[in-house]
């Protein structure tokens, strides 16, 4: 497995493996996540954290083949109820659902780490959908915890 970050050459790979993501959260939840389409229209959204200075994509290559990608990105934090801090979050996680359950996933979470680790953050904060069993019981393996819950109560 090569772990590379991504240049804006990769972009359209990105789209197409982010648009596999959005199938995935759409079948989940399709009253919140947009339906599957051209992979392109996301290029703007990828584009974001591509060798940028404080964010970028890392690609997980089996030979020849992309079969996943994450985004890490820095975010500094400074609130008048919040300690200042300096952390990184994974925006994106994405593997091919041939290369699932391979280790991909944790290549890249440990590529995304060291990535906002050399950056001075202090941690490396997530968000997972209730629904993706499987990726919440993976970070919580890599020792990820639960520090808040996001709850809805939709009017429709």
């Amino acid at each position: 497995m090569n772990i590379r970050e991504a240049v804006l050459d990769d972009l359209p790979t990105i789209c197409v493996l982010g648009e596999d993501i959005n199938a995935m959260h759409h079948r989940a939840e399709p009253h919140v996540f947009a339906p599957c389409g051209d992979p392109l229209r996301h290029r703007e959204h990828w584009a974001a954290t591509v060798a940028q200075a404080n964010a970028t994509t890392f690609l997980a290559a089996d030979a020849d083949r992309v079969v996943g990608f994450i985004t890490v990105s820095v975010v500094e934090e400074v609130h008048s109820l919040l300690q200042p801090m300096r952390f990184g979050r994974i925006g994106s996680i994405g593997v091919t659902s041939d290369h699932r359950g391979r280790g991909v996933g944790r290549v890249l979470v440990a590529a995304a780490q060291e990535w906002a680790e050399t950056r001075g953050c202090v941690e490396v904060r997530l968000t997972v959908g209730a629904f993706n069993k499987r990726a919440a019981r993976l970070y919580e393996e890599l020792g990820y915890e639960v520090r808040s819950m996001l709850l809805v109560r939709s009017f429709a």
